[in-house]
């Protein structure tokens, strides 16, 4: 009689025979959860995207956190409209469990497919990221590996552009969420046209294929009596050799739009964009744009 109770509670009435229901009563509590993995989380076009995407799971009842690796910026992070818990994750251990995470550029993916305690992998691609490294590089091998076959993930975009060439090249039907802009942070402002004409040059002096140097080649032939110049950049610091009137680095994304506003025209040369938000944005404020030709632009943008 004694065994027969000892063998019914320890097979039914402790945590080992009741964990699997108390596991699915607390899923039925809680909100699914979503991790967002980020290589860094300094200001740039492709966080403020992903952290956009964030803010909108967020608003939608999703448990939202972002992983990225050590920082010494805090647990939170407030920069894409909304505030949301961090992990930094370098040098440390997760065990927690996620209903999805989802990789950000193509540097995370493998932190996203390789977690073990993980329901659903999302790549969320927003450039042709081989693009952004020279042949010989072995990070543009790495970044084309990230769209080959990987068994399990699901593929999103913000492109048209990207969502082909993922179809054309790699096989993968890429699901496709739109880019857009928030008008109260990118109103309309009236120009005065009749002065001097301030030009506004956005961009990572650093990067190659944002080709600013173009920009400030075109604007050694312009009269510095005309034509007044702002560079504004995340990274990049201006050249020697550039001329710039005001230099404004890593301003803070809802301070953008004022910057747009004081400016008269938008000079963007950059060769590679998976989707331009720096002409979207100065036509938003009232200002006209100049820029070279790309797949990401084009989308979007119709001369004159």
């Amino acid at each position: 009689l004694g065994r027969a109770a000892y063998d019914e509670c320890s097979l039914h009435h402790v945590t080992c025979g009741t964990g699997a229901a108390l596991a699915r009563f607390i899923r039925e509590c809680q909100a699914p959860n979503v991790a967002f993995v980020f290589p860094g989380l300094d200001v740039s076009g492709g966080v403020m995207v992903a952290l956009k995407h964030a803010s909108i799971l967020r608003a939608r009842g999703y448990d939202v956190t972002l992983i990225a690796p050590n920082s010494s910026s805090g647990r939170w992070n407030a920069a894409g409209g909304d505030c949301l818990p961090i992990i930094w994750c370098e040098g440390s251990l997760m065990r927690g469990r996620f209903d999805m995470m989802v990789a950000t550029m193509w540097a995370t993916l493998e932190t996203a497919r390789h977690y073990p305690n993980v329901g659903d992998v999302r790549y969320l691609v927003q450039n042709l990221e081989t693009g952004f490294y020279l042949s010989g590089d072995p990070q543009r091998a790495a970044a084309s590996r990230t769209y080959g076959e990987n068994a399990g993930v699901t593929y999103c975009t913000i492109s048209p552009w990207c969502r082909e060439w993922l179809r054309d090249n790699f096989g993968h039907e890429a699901r496709y969420a739109p880019n857009g802009i928030d008008l109260t942070l990118f109103s309309y402002c009236e120009r005065d046209w009749s002065g001097r004409i301030r030009i506004l040059v956005e961009g990572d002096s650093s990067s190659e294929y944002k080709n600013v140097d173009e920009s400030f080649k075109i604007i050694d032939l312009l009269d510095p009596k005309r034509y007044e110049i702002w560079y504004l950049s995340y990274r990049g610091e201006p050249k020697s050799w550039y001329r710039v009137d005001k230099f404004l680095k890593a301003v803070p994304h809802d301070e953008v739009g004022k910057i747009y506003q004081q400016c008269h025209i938008l000079l963007k040369t950059s060769v590679l964009e998976s989707f331009s938000y720096p002409p979207l944005e100065m036509m938003a404020t009232g200002g006209a744009a100049v820029v070279l030709r790309n797949e990401g632009n084009a989308a979007y943008l119709v001369d004159n």
